[in-house]
């Protein structure tokens, strides 16, 4: 997560002002501004984080669904392959008795 630093300087008309030394309120809106921006960054860290984790299942997806058609593709040759002949046996059996 990237470092969020708080505001403690605003610059207002080219002037700084320490936020330490303005009134109660400012400092309570400065406050709000810092919490949002903090939580701002930690969302787009959890998005960046689900958005990868989309593109590792999209592959998994596409992955299973390719072993998957590949799977009832091979079903289906072996289905509509014709039945091998079954092999005659080259033995012979001498029917002659001595």
């Amino acid at each position: 997560m990237p470092k969020v630093t708080d505001i403690t300087v605003l610059n207002i008309d080219d002037k700084p002002y320490a936020v330490e030394s303005l009134s109660d309120e400012i400092k309570a809106l400065v406050d709000i501004y810092n919490d949002w921006n903090r939580k701002e960054a930690d969302v787009h860290d959890e998005l960046t984080r689900f958005q990868a984790a989309k593109e590792t299942l999209s592959r998994q997806i596409i992955t299973k669904v390719r072993e998957h058609i590949a799977a009832k593709e091979a079903i289906a040759d072996v289905e509509d392959s014709p039945p091998e002949a079954e092999e005659s046996s080259t033995d012979t059996v001498d029917e002659t008795t001595t």
